[in-house]
């Protein structure tokens, strides 16, 4: 038995909701449930028994046949709590700093932020806001109960706030507000961007930039380790701008990015309501239909890689969220050596739920390792270009 099956005979299932949490539907569809997952993917402990212990939930993956929204009908947001050891900052990858400078670049030239105030809400350790500050010469403020202190270099007209951004903050009065992957978090999407649009200081010309991981990528690409139980949701483009409008919002431009993994919005408040409209999710119901056989194929299959091998001389590439559940899901996974991370904030800590320890990319350097799995194929090459200069000969293989 393994450690999730025994978790899943003893823990009691939460409560699945019947609606949709972007357009109230009941036309739900049911796919893919685990249990005992770990509740906070991003939150590593100190040690490895913490990281058993961690806390754990029910994942419950529904299909709106009305939006084509995807989400996770167990999710308890009582089971979730936003801390400084939440660590899920991308920003020491060139690969994903690449991303980044293209985006602050093209947003600070759409939207003329030059000496304009950008708010960043979910700023997590404040690289994003950083840059896009550095790059057009806005004053920004982040807000992010993760926040940190002292993680790198301060900018000019930078400040953060580790609180939550809302009416308590009435004075600020924001030209361009970016929110990157925080409306996946949140249980009741639709009211937290009303919320937003409603602010006293948000006016008719103020921006909003929307960003969230694709459901169509974890579905049609099988990017199944992004199922993560702190992502309530997953959004296709029709369900977001539909949780856009349904908000008060106009649509600027939408559009995908970072190899199609991430959707984005652009928008502006709406001067004039808007009602749902019903929208042809074909296509995308029958991805739903086959992603149950499909994820239990490549799980299986990973066993089967894993079965062959010594998992003492197999690491995982990657301590993000992905390498955290494929640890968790896949049997025999928990026996693997180390996750490898270049985070240096995550080095020396241990993933939640297997306890495995998360080691820098130099740690390898007098390991014997065979076997090296990527968890994001986006990575590869500067993954392979490290394991060279490290001398490893291993068997490089993508998740």
């Amino acid at each position: 038995m393994t450690r999730m099956q025994a978790a899943e005979a003893i823990a009691p299932l939460d409560a699945e909701r019947d609606d949709c949490p972007v357009c109230g539907s009941r036309d739900l569809m049911h796919s893919v449930a685990s249990d005992a997952v770990p509740a906070l993917c991003n939150a590593l402990h100190p040690d490895a028994t913490s990281a058993r212990a961690a806390n754990t939930g029910r994942f419950a993956t529904t299909f709106c046949r009305h939006c084509t929204h995807v989400f996770n009908a167990a999710f308890d947001e009582d089971r979730i709590g936003y801390t400084q050891s939440y660590e899920n900052s991308l920003h020491y990858s060139p690969r994903f700093v690449a991303f980044v400078e293209d985006l602050t670049q093209r947003l600070s030239d759409t939207y003329a932020l030059a000496g304009k105030t950008v708010v960043d809400i979910g700023c997590g350790k404040g690289d994003f806001l950083k840059r896009l500050c550095a790059i057009s010469g806005a004053t920004g403020i982040g807000f992010d109960k993760s926040f940190e202190q002292n993680r790198g270099d301060d900018i000019p007209g930078v400040r953060f706030v580790n609180d939550w951004f809302g009416d308590d903050y009435p004075d600020l009065k924001p030209d361009f507000i970016s929110c990157r992957h925080v409306v996946e978090h949140i249980a009741e999407p639709v009211r937290f961007l009303r919320g937003l649009r409603s602010h006293p200081g948000v006016g008719p010309d103020t921006v909003f930039y929307f960003e969230v991981p694709n459901a169509l990528y974890t579905l049609r690409d099988l990017g199944i380790w992004d199922l993560i139980y702190e992502h309530v949701s997953y959004f296709t483009p029709l369900s977001l701008r539909a949780a856009c409008e349904a908000a008060g919002f106009d649509i600027l431009d939408a559009g995908t990015s970072f190899g199609e993994q991430y959707l984005y919005v652009e928008v502006k408040p709406s001067a004039t309501p808007r009602t749902g409209a019903l929208v042809d999710g074909g296509k995308i119901t029958t991805l739903v239909d086959d992603f149950d056989r499909s994820y239990r194929d490549k799980v299986a299959h990973w066993r089967n890689y894993l079965a062959e091998r010594d998992p003492q001389m197999t690491v995982i590439w990657g301590g993000g969220s992905k390498g955290i559940t494929f640890v968790n899901t896949v049997p025999g996974a928990e026996r693997i050596r180390a996750i490898i991370d270049v985070n240096p904030h995550k080095q020396g800590r241990f993933a939640p739920g297997t306890g495995t320890p998360v080691l820098s990319p130099e740690a390898l350097r007098d390991m014997p390792i065979q076997s090296i799995i990527i968890m994001n194929p986006l990575y590869r090459g500067e993954i392979e270009a490290s394991a060279r200069a490290l001398g490893l000969s291993a068997d490089v293989q993508v998740a």
